[in-house]
């Protein structure tokens, strides 16, 4: 190595000798060649160094959009929900150090933020609605890809960027997952602000999209040096190198002219130096592609951390690439489905409606979901997937195993419904009103008892239709909000103003909501009455037979004594006796048979 260099370093001597040589022999010729040289080496050297900046650049844009896409991996447009944004944000926060932070916003409105603490002041607001913000947001949204707004002010201070990723669900837009960047740290990480070159200074600008007029982000002086730019599609930004012109070129020029062997010497060391520096870019260059490499190894290994199935299908629904965290997942082994077409494996209905969605994310380039199921060996198993365009021939597919979401929501519409059965079919009025009374739900029962039709529920108030009998003149709102629940008896007035007898049982739940029971307590309340007047006639028997009956019959006891212990009597003395016995007994039989009849009255009033 060290002997191909010294070659190496040794022609390069040669060279600059020949051309100094030659500049002293003819220095017309040697300025006109070391002009043109010398400005094609500029040039060089600045496309390199204006590649090596754009490189790092598009670098950083890239890694930004994986990270957004990874943040946008969290949300679950169809559950509307968001998972483990923390932990993915701190990954990639870990990762890619250039970050500022990480929004996702539903619609234009910020709603998750990471670091939370440095970040939590923007949470609620929204960017739509914002004219500094709206226009660069919205062609995210009808460009249907990510899209850097700025350099811009940002709310938590500071000059920034802001890379949005639009997230969409069937078709309509959901929202943004985003990740920022402040300016300085986005320069320094490209290499714009510090560079190798000593000659070479950069220019970073962009037309605001609200003025229309070029605002540079870095120091800015017109020249007229030489310059190379590049513009970003993706954010609009434009990266200009300008070669600062060197006074020592025309000092040197000045010395050939006076000096020829001055201008050799000086021309030779030059053309020396400059043919040692596309060597060192070489070095920069092997340096940048290892990072890249390295860079790559560590997305791979993102990849492989996903617990869902990838697919890559080509446009004709082949499969052309895969990874499964689970083998068990696949409905085919590798080997078995790589390189053949969806239309090869599965029955034409389904392999129909998959190269569809395939065709539909390659033409609209944007995000297609699907939703489908599978007879696995063990059982049925349902799926949802994700289709985005790679490019116009590739279409990568994010498929997600949902058979325990799918099952869990079957399960809960059944027990709701089976709920809802019981409560229509109760025997008793069963109600759900919110904390002000105002009636919400009543089931069959509730209407037949109240009078009240399905479309007219919501227009009545509980106090207008109860009213309590024994609460110490509160009404039942009033006893609810004292003692959060309430058992009373009342009074229904139902339409058509009928009144009727019933029980309420109700409590407040832990929403502030009023749920209750009315049962009609009519037939209860009648029977309760006839066994008080049953209990009345019986008080009546009683004071009949303590009463009323002892009299004729302690005539009766007495007259049969007399008889008994005076058997001398005559036999007009004995007549006498026993008309009055008669007369007792034809007295007591009346008696019993009037106790007899109130105690049919009484058995009467209970039936």
């Amino acid at each position: 190595m060290k002997k191909n260099q010294s070659k190496r370093n040794n022609k390069y001597l040669l060279f600059s000798l020949g051309v100094g040589f030659v500049t002293a022999l003819t220095f017309t010729i040697t300025i006109l060649i070391g002009i043109q040289y010398y400005q094609k080496q500029k040039t060089q050297q600045l496309q390199t160094a204006l590649n090596l900046a754009t490189e790092n650049t598009r670098k950083i844009l890239t890694n930004s959009n994986l990270a957004a896409f990874s943040v946008g991996l969290t949300i679950d447009p169809l559950a509307d929900t968001i998972k483990n944004f923390d932990y993915v944000a701190k990954e990639i926060m870990d990762r890619h150090p250039y970050l500022y932070g990480v929004q996702i916003l539903k619609g234009g409105e910020i709603q998750y933020v990471y670091p939370y603490e440095e970040h939590k002041d923007v949470i609620g607001y929204d960017i739509l609605k914002n004219p500094e913000t709206k226009l660069e947001a919205e062609k995210a949204i009808n460009d249907k890809k990510i899209y850097y707004a700025g350099p811009l002010e940002l709310k938590q201070g500071g000059l920034g960027i802001v890379g949005r990723l639009p997230i969409f669900h069937e078709s309509e837009f959901w929202g943004f997952s985003a990740i920022l960047i402040k300016i300085e740290d986005l320069l320094k990480a490209s290499g714009i602000t510090k560079n190798d070159y000593t000659n070479i200074s950069f220019q970073f600008s962009k037309i605001n999209p609200n003025t229309n007029k070029v605002e540079y982000f870095t120091d800015y002086k017109k020249s007229k040096n030489l310059s190379l730019s590049y513009t970003f599609e993706e954010s609009a930004w434009k990266i200009t190198a300008v070669y600062n012109q060197e006074v020592t070129i025309y000092f040197l020029l000045a010395l050939v002219i006076m000096l020829t062997i001055a201008s050799s010497v000086g021309s030779g060391l030059y053309t020396y130096q400059i043919l040692k520096k596309p060597e060192k870019l070489e070095k920069l260059l092997s340096v940048k592609t290892k990072e890249i490499e390295e860079n790559n190894e560590y997305l791979e290994s993102m990849v492989q951390a996903i617990p869902d199935l990838i697919f890559i299908y080509d446009k004709e629904g082949r499969y052309l690439d895969f990874h499964a965290y689970e083998q068990s997942l696949l409905y085919y082994k590798p080997k078995e489905f790589i390189g053949k077409s969806i239309f090869d494996l599965f029955d034409k209905s389904f392999a129909s409606d998959v190269h569809e969605i395939i065709l539909k994310a390659i033409k609209r380039n944007e995000v297609v979901d699907h939703s489908y199921s599978l007879d696995f060996k063990d059982g049925r198993k349902y799926f949802e997937s994700r289709h985005v365009a790679i490019n116009k021939e590739k279409v990568l597919a994010v498929v997600r195993e949902i058979t325990d979401k799918v099952i869990s929501e079957q399960q809960l519409e059944k027990s709701e419904q089976k709920y809802r059965n019981l409560v229509a079919q109760a025997s008793d009025a069963i109600f759900l009103a919110d904390e002000k009374g105002n009636l919400l739900e009543m089931n069959q029962k509730g209407l037949e008892l109240t009078g009240i039709s399905t479309d007219q529920v919501n227009s009545f108030n509980l106090n207008s239709i109860i009213k309590l009998e024994n609460a110490n003149g509160l009404s039942l709102l009033e006893l609810i909000n004292q003692d959060g629940k309430a058992l009373e008896e009342a009074i229904l007035f139902s339409q058509g103003n009928k009144e009727t007898a019933v029980e309420i049982s109700c409590k407040t739940t832990f929403q502030g909501q009023i749920q209750g029971i009315i049962r009609d307590i009519t037939v209860r309340n009648n029977y309760i009455k006839s066994i008080q007047q049953q209990n009345e006639k019986l008080k009546e028997i009683a004071w009949i037979q303590s009463h009323e009956v002892r009299a004729p019959l302690a005539r009766l006891l007495g007259l049969t004594e007399f008889l008994i212990n005076y058997k001398s009597l005559n036999e007009q003395e004995k007549s006498k006796i026993l008309d009055s016995i008669k007369l007792s007994a034809e007295e007591l039989d009346l008696i019993i048979r009037e106790v007899v009849h109130k105690t049919e009255d009484a058995e009467n009033i209970i039936d």
